[in-house]
């Protein structure tokens, strides 16, 4: 990460707002000339003034921006529709407006739109550039089971007893509405950038159930499948050697699936790069391999997105830390020596959103807290 020196040829207003999305609370960076740049990119000097005071996650309305800024509400409003237009903020129904974090939020609301312009392909190179500084490692102080893996059915379903809150098919059978986003925004990003995915296409969006689906497809920004069409996505991205990454709730409850990659996606670039594991419920299951009969194809390595299974030379090493028991090294096995067993410390889903916040607030309170206290 490059220092950060008050002398900048920023607009003062710029680099204000730059210390407001550094905040802890919305999961900042520490300020630092890539935080600068981004903001700089992201919001006129007059824009950065006004939003300066707006509220974070929660809408609030022009008039109060107008009155905390001390402007005249009609040029505040214009203002806040010039950046929910842009999604650089959040716009709610009824014309409210709030700071989001950088990432998540701002990154995936900004870019699902799938929109491709030199604008936005620049903030693709600076969004990324910003993330690849490791800033995400401040939060990782305290374990916060808010993701799990869902792994590879075909893996698991001989246990199905034991997985019905694994699988995706139980995803797809509790929910009526059923969406698919129009963009991945992390291999979106990466192509802004003239980077190509290994695995998969920036159209391969991420896969969205229940009120979640509705909403996103009267924005515009995802489209609304059939059970159907969903299960044949899903066994696309399978074969794809994707790992689906969700909300930890149990499947009843309105979510979405990432199906992601090892060079394109955020969250695993966490997990392998920044200590992204803490916010990683533990896996339902763990793969084991019986070595002795191991023939060195490499092809677990292939298809493993978070380096568990890796080539050196043309040895094979498997280290279960790394494991996220995804399955994709079973079924890519040609000698049949890899399964999934099940993992003792594994806990199931929370039951609803609510038990959800309820369980993974303190933590997330702690380790900003923590990052508080902390230099840096």
């Amino acid at each position: 990460m490059q220092t950060f020196s008050e002398k900048t040829d920023v607009h003062p207003d710029q680099l204000e707002l730059a210390r407001v999305f550094s905040s802890v609370w919305l999961y900042g960076p520490p300020m630092c000339s890539e935080l600068i740049r981004l903001v700089a990119h992201l919001f006129t000097p007059e824009e950065a003034r006004t939003a300066r005071h707006l509220s974070y996650y929660i809408p609030i309305s022009a008039e109060k921006v107008a009155r905390r800024a001390k402007e005249p509400a009609a040029h505040v409003e214009t203002l806040l529709e010039a950046m929910a237009d842009k999604r650089v903020i959040f716009r709610s129904d009824k014309k409210r407006y709030a700071i989001l974090p950088l990432i998540p939020g701002m990154f995936e609301y900004l870019l699902m739109t799938g929109e491709d312009s030199p604008w936005h392909r620049e903030y693709g190179r600076l969004i990324n550039a910003l993330y690849a500084t490791g800033y995400t490692r401040r939060y990782s102080t305290t374990p916060s089971p808010m993701i799990r893996n869902i792994p590879l059915q075909e893996a698991v379903e001989h246990k199905s007893t034991m997985v019905d809150a694994d699988l995706v098919e139980k995803m797809i059978e509790a929910h009526e509405n059923l969406a698919v986003l129009n963009v991945c925004q992390c291999r979106q990003s990466h192509a802004f950038e003239g980077r190509s995915c290994s695995r998969s296409h920036p159209e391969d969006g991420c896969l969205v159930f229940g009120t979640l689906a509705e909403s996103v497809a009267s924005q515009g920004v995802g489209r609304l499948v059939t059970r159907t069409e969903m299960s044949d996505i899903v066994k696309r991205r399978w074969e794809m050697n994707l790992v689906f990454m969700t909300a930890n709730i149990h499947p009843s409850s309105s979510n979405a699936i990432c199906t992601c990659c090892d060079c394109c996606c955020h969250y695993i670039e966490s997990i392998n790069r920044f200590n992204g594991r803490v916010s990683l419920a533990e896996p339902h299951y763990l793969a084991v391999m019986d070595e002795e009969f191991c023939t060195n194809c490499g092809k677990c390595a292939r298809v493993c997105n978070t380096r568990a299974h890796t080539m050196t030379g043309r040895e094979h090493a498997y280290r279960v830390d790394n494991c996220i028991g995804c399955g994709q090294c079973v079924a890519a096995c040609p000698q049949g020596i890899i399964t999934l067993r099940e993992n003792p410390g594994y806990t199931p889903p929370s039951k609803s959103w609510l038990s959800f916040g309820l369980k993974v607030l303190p933590s997330g309170v702690l380790s900003s807290l923590k990052a508080l206290f902390r230099k840096g």
